[in-house]
């Protein structure tokens, strides 16, 4: 179970900032993450702020038609307006409920594993002593 959670809180603090511009990706257009409408306006205005998030914000200014942003764009986009924080924001909630779930998928996985195992591959796992 140590494992599994150790794995997970690491892997998780390792791809969170990919997470977080996969997430605004999909929402761009659809809640503004800047602006007096949005959470961070309601709750106090960051540095630097600008006008809400949307598909022609993050787009190039000279397109006609506006076409959904890029990877970087969007990240590039994240650290104009928030900063390294930006890339972090909900962390912590996730260092709760990582471990636990990547621990009981680790124990799982062990638990079936041994289930499967022929007896002669049992046998082979016990200690000497109990054989």
């Amino acid at each position: 179970m140590q494992c599994g959670a150790v794995s997970g809180l690491v892997a998780q603090s390792l791809t969170y900032p990919l997470e977080v511009t996969r997430r605004r990706m999909q929402t761009i257009g659809v809640v503004p993450t800047a602006g007096n409408e949005s959470s961070t306006g309601v709750l106090g205005k960051l540095p630097g702020q600008s006008n809400p998030d949307t598909v022609s914000s993050l787009s190039s200014p000279n397109e006609k038609h506006a076409k959904p942003p890029t990877m970087m764009r969007t990240m590039r986009h994240v650290m104009h307006e928030q900063g390294i924080k930006g890339f972090f924001k909900g962390v912590s909630m996730n260092w709760i409920k990582g471990p636990i779930a990547f621990s009981i998928s680790f124990t799982t996985f062990d638990f079936i594993q041994g289930l499967m195992e022929s007896e002669s591959e049992q046998e082979k796992r016990r200690p000497k002593q109990y054989r």
